[in-house]
Parts: C-alpha cells; structure tokens; sequence
C-alpha cells in the first residue's frame, strides 16, 4: 500500500472517531426529540381541571370554639354554725327553687325565742298597766316610755331568733340538679361551708369570642350552630348578650348564646366547635379561591371556551376560605379553569381533565 492511499485511511479513521466522541455532546438528536416532544404537548393542550358555574348559597360565617356554661351554678353553703340534724337530698337528684335539703340543729334557738315570747308577754301587760297610770297622770311620761322601748327591743330580739332559725334551713336557690353532698348527720359546720353544688342546665349557655371587626354586624339574636364530641347532631342556639369591651389581648369580643336543654342531654363545661353565618346570599356565582388571579388592578380567572384558555377580569365580592362570589364577569354556566393557572397563558390550548359531564359537552 503506497504511503498517500494509508495517509488517507488514517484520516478517515480520524474524522469516524471524532465524530462518534463529539456528536452526541452537541444534543442535535436529543434537541430534535425534545422539540417534537413540546410540539406534542402543544398540539394535546395543557392538562387541567375546571367547574361548572352554577347558582348556589354564599355564607360568611365565624367558625370558632366554645365553651358550655350552666345558666346558674352555685356552691350551697350555711351562713351560721350548727351541727347538722338531717340531710334531705339524694346526690345527682333534681330539686325545685325552695326545697328542703339540710336541717342544723336549732332546738337552743328555738328555746331562746321561747324565752323571748314569754318575756314579750309579761312586758306587754306591764304596758298596758303603764297605760292606764299615764291616762290618770299618776306615773311620768319617761316611765311608760321606757316600758314601750323594752317592748319593741324584745320583738326585735324575737324577729331575729326567727331569721337565724330560718336559717338553720339550709334550701334550694333555684331549680336544678344537685351534685355530691360534702356533709353528713352530726358533722359541725362553719358559715362558708360547702354542703353541695347546685346546676341548673336548662338552659345552657355557650360562651365564645369572635374577631372584633363583626361587632358591627348585629349580632345578637344570631343564630349559633354548634357540635359536641360524642353527639353525631348539631345544636341551634341564639346570641343574646355581647361583652361591653374588647379583649386588648386578643383583640376579640366575648358573646354568650343560650341553648335549651329540657332533657339534660348537654352539660357545663363542655367543649363546643360553632359556627355563626353573619350574612347569607342566594343565587351566588361563585369559584373556586384558588382559581382567582390576583392583580395589580383587580382580579382574573381564566375559562375554558372551544379549547382555549381564556382570561377574564372579574369583579368578586363576598368571599369565605374555600369560595369568592363574582359580581361581574362570569355567568352560569361558563367553565372556570381551577389548575395549573401559572402556567396558562391567553389564548392557549388547553385539555379538560376531573371534569364533568357538562364540561365534556361544551369542549364536544
């Protein structure tokens, strides 16, 4: 082989070699595949979900969390000392407004009032004898006067032997159901002392805050729905007292709304999750939040017409966490896209996915 004929093979081989190495660090291949590959998707439209606008409810509601309060609780104590003759009550019984529930012994007042009566009656015939004596000038005016004092001291002394007496009848403040009895027949108690806890849980009342921007809203006479763990139903009850003040901590105000509760089903001190509507709107467009587009100047949101995306400025009105009503731009039944809303752009094609039946009619 003569020595050009073998020059021009080696460079050949050259040339095969560097091309094997150096074309594929290019990607001209790669770039081809990828073009057609974004043709494709061009071609498809971009993959989305939308809705169907239909007419429905709008409520601003408060969701918050509350507490069940008793509409009277109160500690049954004894205002005097004394050792306790009976005990009348069974504990978790209901008692009425007045009933009997603990005697303390009173038989030493009882006697004192006797000595008292007994006295008021010797003092009230020396009164009267007093009487005649001043009718005939025979004793001095100061005389009969300081028999009359005595007189009106003991009846005093009478009217209050009474009362303490009265007192050593310990009853019930108000209708209710009384709790566990902390006394016991022949115990010693003190004033101040605890004989039992009375509730009275007809009705109930919840107690909840809510921002402070609604106390303009109107809010008593509202109505308060609300649910308690182990009950499957929901509860209705109605505002009827606003706190006066804001709480500066939390910039809350406190409400208190009463619920009726005949069978006792509900107790004090349970937790309760409420929701209150403030305003209520039917015959609402509205879409979804995540499908509005905030701007600059307003709001956009894109919908879907034969095909194509395409953008709309709307003007929105009320609005909860999930929903926004429009007030202007939409109509029922147009397609409101809900994904992939970075991506759209005017006029770009676009596939309907997660849709329904409606929807699938109009891209048809």
């Amino acid at each position: 082989m003569n020595k050009p004929i073998k020059r021009t093979i080696q460079i050949g081989l050259l040339v095969i070699i560097l091309g094997v190495i150096i074309i594929p660090r290019t990607g001209l291949f790669s770039r081809n595949e990828s073009q057609n590959v974004s043709s494709s998707n061009r071609n498809n439209g971009l993959p989305v979900t939308a809705v169907i606008l239909e007419p429905g409810v709008m409520e601003n509601s408060i969701r918050g969390a509350g507490t069940l309060l008793a509409s009277e609780d109160v500690d049954v104590t004894t205002e005097i000392s004394g050792q306790v003759r009976s005990v009348y009550f069974s504990e978790g019984s209901y008692v009425k407004k007045g009933e009997l529930l603990v005697r303390i012994d009173n038989s030493e007042l009882l006697a004192q009032r006797q000595k008292a009566v007994h006295q008021r009656e010797l003092i009230s015939e020396t009164l009267e004898r007093q009487r005649a004596l001043l009718e005939k000038e025979a004793i001095s005016r100061e005389a009969f006067d300081r028999v009359q004092t005595d007189l009106l001291v003991i009846e005093s002394e009478i009217n209050l032997l009474d009362t303490r007496i009265e007192k050593t009848a310990i009853r019930a403040p108000f209708s209710g159901t009384i709790g566990f009895r902390y006394v016991s027949p022949g115990a010693w108690l003190q004033p101040g002392n605890r004989v039992a806890r009375l509730v009275k849980t007809d009705p109930l009342r919840i107690q909840f805050s809510v921002p402070e921007r609604y106390q303009s809203a109107g809010l008593i006479g509202r109505d308060v729905v609300f649910s308690v763990a182990g009950f499957d139903d929901s509860f209705r009850a109605k505002v009827y007292a606003v706190d006066p003040s804001v709480d500066t901590r939390t910039r809350s105000l406190l409400l208190r709304a009463e619920f009726p509760n005949p069978d006792s089903k509900l107790l004090p001190g349970m937790f309760a999750d409420i929701r209150m509507v403030i305003s209520r709107e039917d015959d609402v467009v509205k879409v979804p939040s995540e499908a509005v587009i905030p701007q600059m100047d307003g709001e956009l949101i894109y919908v879907y017409r034969s095909g194509r995306a395409v953008q709309i400025p709307i003007q929105s009105g009320q609005r909860t966490e999930r929903e926004i009503a429009v007030t202007d731009g939409l109509v029922v039944g147009d397609t409101v896209i809900t994904s992939g809303i970075l991506q759209l752009r005017s006029g770009m094609p676009v596939t309907l996915r997660n849709i329904n039946q409606s929807a699938m009619n109009i891209e048809n």
